[in-house]
């Protein structure tokens, strides 16, 4: 069944010189990626919102299909009716700024519309980038009370109702009303959304099908957060997914899992060091073998009379790779800390699930309830904690920017998407800190493999460069369709990741590399913020298009390469 939203995609540097001047924007002079973007726009505007609305209505207008045209507003051009603004962020990368919407008729938001504008710092516009639909057959009253929708999730997941609610009432969680197409009926629905509710539907509890990232479980999988939308008319449930991906500084130095002498910053507090790194809100802490679902968090942080660490081995792998990861995004990226807003990086060791496991053991490394939480398996007579593996930390650690930026719902392609995202900045990152200094450029040197050694037989989790190595697919051909999995996220991810992989080795006619690894990292990161949660592998690929020709813009001959390549790379495993 084709899907009801249409695409809108526009961007100045694709456009004839008569093409914007009709629109009232004044031939553009991209320069590339850190000067000033001079396409001019038609009027001053005083904040993001009305210049990101005025240029929405300026790319619906000049669109022929008659639809797009019932979306603005001729007499008020500013507004573009049935718009929400949600905010908007810089981009240091290329200088812009990016504005979000979503579609809302009624003042109802329609489920996976968004509506992402593209400005220079002036907020000319850049580009535009849409998905929108026309809501029909479907009345925007509820027929009936929240409570009513609450109690067909209560009966889904086999819960008692007034417990529900007073979980619920307790972590102060709402609804809103929402419009949800049923795409295999071709159908619109007047829905209540519930987000992140304690309580999940069986097929979402892990009984062993989910590929995720250890052999443990977590409550991630056993007490996932899900997010409900429930027929607003008659109760029925629509859709479902799980809603989880300063002090003085002091220098010390500790003993890492790997038996290597690491350097960190903490704080000096009475006498004692503590692993709080200040300048990043790093903070680590110790749950000393107890229960990570039903022991109370640790109250202080982890601490030693010195500021050498050498009995700590596992904390100190921990506030390390945390370290490793928040200043990969920073620097590269200029992304400040997870959410974008500089929160505190938590980290946990020596943790147990006894849901899964009596303890000591734990097989697993997880983002969850906002913090890093690590197991640990029985290596050589000791407890060696997955606080050791960079590139597991940096996948978990992803999940959070993805939740913060494009919201790709766990599901289905967009969460193989999602899961993607993860492994992408999981290897980039591993491979950015653990390759030799003169080998980290070559990406023909990296070590492709997404959690070494931690899958069946002594294989990796995932492969990169070889997904069959792990009975995965590597092409859309072999697109795998099944409930498990939450519709297969760690299986169909491997297509995207294969994607990505050509990519990041793609060679020009002479064989020599054509993108660094900076470059991809930030190809694919400016993609993730244009994103909407409903994703596609080929949406992603022209989002990376369409930031291309941004990030180039200076030099035509280069951007015209490197956008063949990206289409190349991803042509390679049938995404188009």
């Amino acid at each position: 069944m084709a899907s009801p939203f249409q695409h809108i995609r526009f961007h100045v540097a694709e456009q004839s010189t008569s093409d914007l001047e009709n629109m009232g924007i004044s031939t553009p002079s991209l320069r590339g990626v850190g000067r000033t973007v001079s396409a001019e726009a038609p009027e001053s505007f005083n904040n993001d919102e009305a210049a990101a609305r005025y240029h929405l209505n300026a790319v619906l207008t000049r669109d022929a299909r008659p639809r797009m045209r019932s979306f603005t507003s001729p007499e008020r051009a500013e507004v573009v009716p049935d718009f929400r603004f949600i905010g908007s962020e810089d981009v240091p990368q290329t200088r812009t700024k990016i504005a979000r919407m979503s579609q809302a008729p009624n003042a109802i938001p329609i489920f996976g519309s968004a509506a992402v504008v593209e400005m220079d710092r002036d907020r000319a516009l850049i580009s535009v980038d849409a998905e929108v639909a026309e809501v029909t057959g479907v009345s925007s009253l509820a027929g009936i009370s929240p409570a009513d929708a609450l109690s067909s999730i209560a009966k889904l997941t086999s819960q008692s109702f007034k417990d529900l609610q007073k979980t619920m009432e307790a972590a102060k969680l709402s609804y809103e009303l929402t419009y949800y197409h049923d795409d295999s009926k071709d159908r619109w629905h007047l829905a209540y959304f519930f987000k992140r509710v304690a309580a999940a539907p069986p097929d979402l509890l892990d009984r062993g099908e989910t590929r995720g990232h250890g052999f443990g479980k977590s409550p991630r999988e056993l007490t996932p957060l899900v997010n409900f939308l429930i027929d607003a008319h008659d109760g029925t449930i629509l859709f479902y997914y799980s809603a989880n991906p300063l002090l003085i500084p002091s220098k010390c130095t500790g003993t890492d899992e790997d038996g290597l002498n690491q350097e960190f910053w903490g704080v000096s507090n009475s006498g004692s060091f503590e692993m709080h790194d200040p300048l990043r809100s790093i903070k680590t802490f110790d749950m000393a073998g107890q229960d990570i679902e039903t022991a109370i968090f640790p109250a202080k942080i982890i601490a030693n009379g010195s500021s050498t660490f050498n009995t700590q081995q596992a904390a100190v792998s921990a506030h390390v790779n945390a370290r490793r990861v928040y200043d990969f995004y920073n620097s590269v990226l200029l992304r400040r800390s997870i959410d974008n807003k500089g929160i505190d990086l938590i980290s946990a060791v020596n943790c147990i699930y006894k849901r899964d496991r009596p303890g000591p053991e734990w097989f697993n490394a997880v983002w969850w309830d906002g913090k890093m939480w690590y197991g640990q398996s029985m290596e050589g007579g000791r407890l060696v904690s997955f606080s050791r593996y960079l590139d597991v930390i940096a996948h978990e650690l992803t999940h959070g920017v993805t939740e913060t930026t494009a919201n790709l719902v766990y599901k289905n392609e967009s969460g193989a998407l999602n899961e993607s995202f993860s492994d992408i900045f999981g290897i980039i990152i591993k491979n950015w800190y653990l390759t030799p200094p003169q080998d980290r450029i070559d990406t023909s040197k990296w070590n492709w493999e997404i959690g070494e050694k931690l899958g069946e037989n002594g294989l990796p989790l995932r492969d990169m460069r070889d997904p069959t190595r792990t009975h995965d697919p590597d092409h859309m051909r072999n697109y795998v369709t099944t409930t498990k999995d939450s519709g297969g996220v760690h299986t169909n991810s491997n297509i995207h990741n294969k994607a990505a992989y050509n990519v990041l080795t793609a060679q020009n006619q002479q064989g020599v590399q054509m993108f660094t690894p900076e470059e991809v990292a930030t190809l694919y990161y400016l993609a993730l913020l244009r994103l909407n949660s409903l994703a596609t592998f080929s949406k992603t690929l022209q989002a990376l298009i369409d930031v291309a020709n941004t990030y180039y813009a200076g030099n035509p001959t280069e951007c015209g390469a490197n956008i063949q390549a990206i289409r190349h790379a991803y042509g390679k495993v049938g995404i188009s």
